[in-house]
């Protein structure tokens, strides 16, 4: 008989990604594939990504416990969980399966403490802190208001570049960079791109305004340092909400922090806001912490002998 697995999926805007392991939580696989945001994708083809992913994973394995964690499910749809499991059910999933809060499973990758606060900085961005039993979030409301992601860093890079080419800003290394990747040569042919593609096209903009921004181009040093800036007030305000004094874990995740503008920016004003939070950039994938859920999950059930 093979010994009993676990896997955590983290689901995000851009990808999904599982994480199979054993039960003294040692990885033994990693896979990914797309979106599984209810927001962006809707929970059918997010159901059917998280399932093919688990499929793919766990090839050959007896897996005991799931842990899913997706991003907005806390925000926007708490209440249907037990409809996503189901659906995962009737795809042929078996063992024990919960949904969490994708900010749990960063939160809990980078400390085994169960208070503190994380800041996902990725497609999306929100801050959501812990503390004895208490919860509270700020951000995390979509790419029309989620100040400090790849998502608003994104729109504000294609603003810049179209300002640039029309006469209305300044020059700028991003619309270079951009140019380069997508082989485009025109202000029409990036419009067509980013309108046809909104949802892929935006969030990968984001990477050459941190590219731009490395090479020392100010229009793209000026929008990641606005970004940081926001990012940072979400943070302020879990903390405030809250009431932490002490030393507490901010555990800090998402491609934003790949841009060394935006996380020394970052940094330098946390320091001055909120000094005694003890920054934690995760190296871990936030799957790693949704792996940790799961086996807590299973130590309950198997205290309680339904293992």
């Amino acid at each position: 008989m093979n010994e009993t697995c676990f896997i955590g999926v983290d689901g995000g805007g851009t990808k999904t990604v599982a994480v199979l392991a054993d039960k003294k939580g040692t990885v033994l696989g990693k896979e990914k594939n797309g979106s599984s945001s209810w927001r962006n994708v809707g929970i059918e083809v997010a159901a059917e990504n998280v399932f093919r992913l688990i499929r793919k994973i766990s090839k050959g394995k007896e897996v005991s416990v799931y842990c899913i964690a997706l991003a907005a499910v806390e925000e926007e749809h708490k209440d249907r969980k037990e409809e996503f499991v189901k659906k995962l059910r009737e795809k042929g999933l078996k063992g024990e399966v919960f949904v969490v809060s994708d900010q749990l499973s960063a939160f809990r990758a980078g400390t085994d403490k169960k208070d503190g606060v994380v800041l996902i900085c990725g497609t999306g961005a929100v801050a959501r802190g812990w503390k004895r039993g208490r919860e509270e979030k700020a951000s995390g409301w979509g790419y029309l208001a989620d100040e400090g992601a790849a998502f608003y860093t994104g729109i504000e890079g294609y603003r810049a570049i179209q300002k640039s080419l029309d006469g209305r800003g300044e020059k700028t290394k991003i619309s270079d960079i951009l140019f380069r990747e997508w082989k485009i040569k025109t202000s029409e042919e990036l419009n067509k791109r980013v309108y046809g593609k909104f949802m892929e096209s935006v969030p990968f903009i984001s990477i050459a305004v941190g590219k731009a921004g490395d090479r020392k181009d100010k229009v793209a040093i000026s929008i990641l340092e606005k970004g940081a800036k926001e990012a940072v007030l979400s943070l302020k305000a879990v903390v405030e909400k809250l009431n932490f004094q002490e030393s507490f874990p901010v555990v800090l995740t998402g491609g934003m922090f790949n841009s060394k503008v935006f996380l020394s920016c970052f940094k330098k004003e946390t320091k001055k806001i909120v000094p005694e939070g003890k920054q934690i950039l995760l190296k871990k994938d936030p799957a790693e912490g949704a792996v940790k859920l799961a086996l807590e999950k299973y130590k309950e059930l198997e205290k309680k002998h339904e293992l």
